[in-house]
C-alpha cells in the first residue's frame, strides 16, 4: 500500500496477531520505490509491502484471509504471487492501468492460451 497507509496497515495486522500467529511462518515489511509497471504493487507510488509466508495449511489460511484483507487499507494491492480472496473487480479497481493491461492481454493472447483459473477470476 502507499507508504502513507503503512502505519494503519501495521496497526491492523498487530491487532490480528493472535489469529495470524498460528498460521504464520515469516512476516516481512518491505519498502519499494515507485515504478512504471502497470500491474506492480508499486505502480507510480512508493509503497510498503506486508509479506506473509504461511504454514502449509491452505484451507485455514484462505479462511482467515478475508478478515485480514478487510482490515487493511483499501489501497493495499495484492501481490501476484501470493494468496488473496479479494474479488476480481476490487483488485482491478486498485490498479490504475488495469484496463490497459486487459486490452494488451486480449491483443497478444486473443485465444486466452495463457489464461488460468486465477486470471479468469480476475477477469483477465
Amino acid at each position: 500500500m502507499p507508504r502513507a497507509d503503512a502505519v494503519a496497515a501495521i496497526t491492523a495486522v498487530r491487532a490480528l496477531a493472535p489469529k495470524i500467529a498460528p498460521l504464520l511462518q515469516v512476516n516481512e515489511v518491505r519498502t519499494v520505490r515507485a515504478d512504471d509497471q502497470w500491474l506492480s504493487s508499486a505502480y507510480e507510488t512508493d509503497v510498503v509491502g506486508l509479506h506473509f509466508t504461511w504454514i502449509k495449511d491452505q484451507p485455514a489460511v484462505e479462511a482467515f484471509l478475508p478478515e485480514l484483507e478487510a482490515a487493511l487499507p483499501a489501497t493495499a494491492r495484492p501481490h501476484w504471487g501470493k494468496l488473496s480472496t479479494i474479488p476480481g473487480a476490487d483488485v482491478a479497481a486498485r490498479y490504475p492501468r488495469w484496463d490497459d493491461f486487459r486490452a494488451l492481454r486480449a491483443r497478444l493472447d486473443p485465444d486466452a492460451r495463457f489464461r488460468n483459473p486465477f486470471l479468469a477470476r480476475l477477469g483477465l
